[in-house]
């Protein structure tokens, strides 16, 4: 099975997404993985998950994978398909992330984080939050403490996150340990997928080399345009050539130095004037990078004024699937509410499990379920369905 384009399905299921642009996908060769191995999988490997169970019976019996397969995923799996024991866990961890949204399936804890090592950035994209003067002050800006990461990440690793991304609402390459939390992450046994996103301006030779040797399984970089003048009027603070100059740097790194490396190279664009022309802007990123994707802006640079959408009132997967953790504590369940409005916790004062089962997020969730989105502020201005 291929797909000339493919929903980028490894940050959910919203119908606003990045689409990834002629990213063919080997479906075979990694079904062909699982079912050539079904019998050790299931004699060595499920051990009473009733999830993985079901998984692997579909692939036995059906010769299919249950779920869908994205380009991110078909990567990891191929990246990594010499150790049967991490790919048949990775699996497993992205059928229940899966299911968790889809299903609205509290698993007692949250699939994927999201820590955010500074809030501020050093760019204003006019479809970027960082536009709201009243958000880019105190106490919205501030810079994580890096033993508060730790603590974070620790605790992650022995409740059953899978997967964690280095990015929130600031440029995380401007926390001074950016590669120490990097490697941190990699050297934590059960967190399959570590995952980073830049605008790329502050790369450098020394990051780079950081970032392969932390084994990074995917590094995005926000760029919206092949063009300069276009580029620079949606980056604003950026320059075209030199990021363009950093992103070759980290490929030509990869390729001299780390031939074997896991980390996949991605570059993600906002096609703000909805006239993008994808087929000339895959062609000039491809060739620096491994997977190129574009999306239409979310309405989040203002979310607080945002005009209601009282016609979208599915539940928000979010709730479901995913946790942030900002620099400071606090815990929310999106960055479209970039002002914590539907903060649920401090993970400096409590665990982050016992904030994900607290009556707070309980409450969010079942008024989500019974049709109430649309009488939650900012939830009801978000324009995100995932019908």
């Amino acid at each position: 099975m291929t797909d000339s384009v493919s929903k980028h399905l490894g940050g959910g299921r919203s119908k606003i997404n990045q689409v990834s642009i002629k990213a063919e996908i080997n479906y075979e060769k990694i079904l062909n993985l699982f079912f050539n191995k079904i019998k050790f999988i299931k004699t060595n490997l499920i051990k009473n998950d009733k999830y993985a169970e079901e998984l692997f019976k579909h692939i036995e019996e059906e010769e299919e994978i249950i779920f869908p397969i994205n380009k991110h995923i078909e990567l990891f799996i191929l990246n990594h398909q010499k150790d049967i024991t991490k790919i048949t866990n990775y699996l497993i961890f992205r059928y229940k992330f899966h299911l968790a949204g889809k299903d609205k399936l509290n698993l007692g804890y949250p699939p994927y984080l999201l820590i955010e090592p500074v809030s501020s950035c050093n760019l204003k994209c006019p479809f970027c939050f960082q536009i709201d003067k009243s958000f880019t002050r105190k106490p919205f800006m501030g810079i994580m403490d890096f033993d508060f990461f730790k603590k974070i990440v620790d605790e992650a690793n022995n409740i059953g996150v899978g997967a964690i991304t280095i990015a929130s609402r600031g440029e995380p390459t401007l926390h001074k340990k950016y590669i120490d939390m990097l490697k941190y992450i990699s050297a934590k046994e059960n967190i399959f997928e570590l995952k980073t996103n830049t605008n790329g301006t502050f790369l450098t030779e020394k990051m780079c080399h950081g970032i392969f040797k932390s084994n990074v399984n995917q590094i995005i970089i926000s760029s919206d345009h092949y063009e300069k003048e276009k580029y620079e009027k949606l980056r604003l603070g950026a320059d075209f050539d030199k990021v363009v100059k950093k992103v070759d740097m980290l490929y030509e790194i990869r390729k001299k130095h780390y031939p074997e490396s896991v980390t996949e190279i991605r570059i993600s664009g906002i096609d703000n004037e909805r006239n993008l022309d994808r087929k000339k802007f895959h062609e000039f990123w491809i060739q620096r990078s491994d997977h190129v994707s574009a999306g239409f802006p979310l309405e989040r640079w203002d979310t607080y004024n945002n005009n209601e959408h009282p016609e979208i009132n599915d539940p928000c997967e979010n709730l479901w699937d995913r946790m942030y953790v900002w620099f400071d504590g606090k815990v929310n369940p999106c960055d479209a509410d970039y002002k914590s409005y539907l903060s649920y916790g401090d993970a400096k004062k409590e665990s982050l499990k016992k904030i994900w089962n607290s009556n707070i997020i309980q409450e969010s969730r079942k008024k989500h379920l019974n049709g109430d989105r649309k009488n939650i502020n900012p939830c009801n201005k978000c324009g995100v369905t995932f019908c």
